[in-house]
């Protein structure tokens, strides 16, 4: 590739963010549930850790390119961190380890979402509000929320007319076995936010999911299958080739939705992106 066209490149990857970017804050940001949050808002913090990792499984709301890379989020770059100067550092409870290291940095905010039985909208809705409010721009919060809010009505009435089984929402770790996510979870705010009811009838955990093996999910009463990406890598064609997972979409009765990688424990943002991801598969199967 030239210079020329690299470059070319860089400003089309750019472009689509530079449209709707608001402001910055000279905040670091450790948790990529803060990150697309302040980036749904349209704030975008100074630096966030894996970009490239943040791009392939959160998606959207993309990173401005002069967004910098700290490196992991269980063990960032403290000396390019300190490079930011940052006023504030954004921390998750899951990264609580960090906290010593950080607060000597700057002043560290810990701000958390996933506790047991405490994960709906209206706590995201309270997360959203007080990320806003760390970074100096509280009045942006409440727009973005009626916002949000709206969306998923009409989402809900795009598909109100449609009888939709109870889902049973998983994503493979490997050929023969799936995280399934219920309550607790941000896939299941999205499905109680549409009106949808959830298949899997046993317990999760704080972060909304049971890791079982395929076998777990037989006999489970007809259900509308999900299965978000990414799949693990080589396995697509040894899971269409298990019996069990065979079994279990014959036993549903219905065709199976798949849906692009969507972030399981984000926010408002990756909340009403699932929403739109499963109402867009309904849509595409009625038709």
């Amino acid at each position: 590739m030239s210079l020329r066209m690299h470059w070319r490149w860089l400003i089309l990857l750019c472009l689509p963010v530079l449209g709707w970017a608001k402001t910055t804050a000279n905040v670091v940001v450790i948790d990529w549930t803060h990150a697309e949050t302040l980036l749904a808002l349209g704030i975008t913090p100074s630096a966030v850790p894996q970009i490239a990792d943040y791009n392939a499984w959160v998606k959207a709301p993309q990173l401005p390119c002069e967004v910098a890379d700290i490196g992991l989020r269980t063990q960032p770059n403290l000396e390019s961190v300190s490079e930011r100067a940052p006023e504030k550092i954004l921390l998750s409870p899951m990264y609580q380890a960090l906290l010593p290291r950080l607060s000597e940095i700057a002043p560290v905010e810990v701000f958390g979402l996933y506790k047991e039985g405490e994960v709906n909208w209206h706590a995201m809705e309270n997360l959203t509000k007080a990320l806003a409010t760390a970074v100096g721009h509280e009045a942006l919060a409440l727009p973005y929320i009626a916002a949000a809010q709206q969306q998923m009505q009409g989402l809900r009435a795009q598909i109100s007319s449609q009888d939709i089984a109870p889902l049973l929402m998983v994503q493979f770790m490997d050929a023969n076995h799936v995280r399934v996510f219920a309550k607790n979870s941000l896939y299941q705010t999205a499905a109680d936010e549409l009106g949808l009811e959830n298949a899997w009838p046993k317990a999760t955990n704080a972060w909304g999911f049971a890791l079982v093996g395929i076998d777990d999910l037989i006999g489970i009463k007809p259900a509308q299958i999900v299965v978000v990406e990414p799949l693990p890598f080589g396995s697509e064609q040894t899971i269409a080739d298990n019996a069990l997972w065979q079994h279990l979409v014959s036993q549903s009765g219905n065709q199976v939705w798949r849906l692009p990688a969507v972030w399981s424990f984000g926010a408002l943002p990756s909340t009403v992106r699932f929403a739109s991801e499963l109402v867009g598969a309904s849509l595409r199967v009625k038709e």
